[in-house]
């Protein structure tokens, strides 16, 4: 991730690092957890529906359709890379801070901003129709700084 980006990043994370969860660093970082797990759970269902539908295309392709087969592994890989560019990006931001106390704060802040837009990500490109057919999933919140 280019400085810039990692220092705007940091920038908007640090602008509000608590702003919901009240009390020490301590008590911030466990309620900001809370919140982070709560978000990675909503993404795990955003994304197991996903796979589902891209494996029941599959299914039903008629044999030969390699296409559909080939986007569950371009699907799968995209999950793992976008798992590390997350861990990445916040990591950067964790070094960033490192040097005051905020820096785990910040972490987390990251972590559910990046989780958040991506369950979103994975709603609109996979669990949507372009006909206006309901979704798989309701449309999940927009991503915000907890």
């Amino acid at each position: 991730m280019p400085l810039l980006a990692v220092l705007a990043l940091a920038t908007a994370v640090s602008a509000g690092p608590a702003a919901s969860c009240d009390g020490n660093t301590r008590e911030m970082e466990a309620c900001l957890g809370g919140r982070l797990a709560k978000h990675e759970a909503t993404l795990a269902t955003y994304v197991a529906a996903a796979r589902k539908r891209v494996q029941q295309a599959a299914d039903a392709a008629p044999s030969g359709y390699s296409s559909v087969e080939k986007a569950i592994g371009g699907f799968d890989a995209a999950e793992v890379a976008w798992s590390k560019y997350r861990e990445a990006a916040c990591g950067a931001v964790y070094d960033y801070w490192s040097q005051g106390a905020i820096r785990g704060l910040n972490f987390l802040q990251c972590r559910i901003l990046f989780t958040q837009r991506h369950a979103h990500t994975i709603w609109e490109l996979w669990l949507t129709y372009p006909d206006g057919t309901p979704p798989i999933l309701p449309e999940p919140p927009p991503a915000t700084f907890p």
